[in-house]
């Protein structure tokens, strides 16, 4: 990745002289320069699943060392709704959701938390995983249905609750962003922008 952006840095503006000033073949060469530049940069984006970033939304410490309380055995029909919850767990199709909107949970001038909607499927899954990754006041989102398997670092499980086909899904901050003014949410897989509000 600093190999491609240093050749960015001093590959652009020695191409785009020899654009207006070069020859024939002097500008042939150096359009296709740019042109590899720009195929390196979407391929090295598109293999690295989640780019070095500081990390903003992790499980909290405390909860890997509290025990989960035991449920008391349930009456036959709460047992019957829990049933089919495992079900639809096992049946979870581990889709990797766009989130459509987000709204930034601040308090005290600092970001405290985001909660991430998108639209509801019939087969929506009871929980989905997610990273979250701070830089330049950017918030880079990445999400998948379910527990994930391999998890990358910093990956948090969160319950997702559906209302009116609008599946959402809360993730409070282990570390508060401090700064004010506007943040802007990325979907990290697709590069596109999150609405706010």
């Amino acid at each position: 990745m600093f190999v491609l952006g240093v050749s960015w840095l001093v590959l652009t503006p020695l191409c785009l002289w020899n654009l207006f000033r070069g020859g024939t073949l002097v500008r042939l060469t150096s359009v296709l320069a740019l042109v590899s530049l720009e195929v390196a940069t979407i391929w090295t984006t598109s293999t690295l699943q989640v780019p070095p970033r500081t990390l903003i939304a992790a499980p909290p410490p405390s909860a890997a060392r509290i025990p989960a309380p035991v449920p008391a055995p349930a009456p036959a029909p709460q047992a019957a709704q829990q049933g089919a919850r495992d079900a639809r767990s096992v049946s979870c199709p581990g889709r990797m959701p766009a989130p459509e909107r987000v709204r930034l949970a601040r308090r005290q001038g600092a970001l405290r938390g985001v909660t991430l909607f998108w639209t509801a499927r019939a087969d929506e899954c009871d929980t989905a995983t997610v990273v979250l990754r701070h830089r330049n006041r950017t918030i880079r989102v990445w999400m998948r249905d379910g527990e994930a398997e391999s998890r990358a670092s910093g990956a948090t499980t969160r319950p997702v609750s559906v209302t009116g086909g609008v599946a959402s899904l809360q993730v409070p901050l282990s570390q508060p962003v401090r700064g004010e003014g506007g943040f802007r949410a990325i979907d990290g897989r697709t590069g596109r922008p999150i609405a706010l509000g």
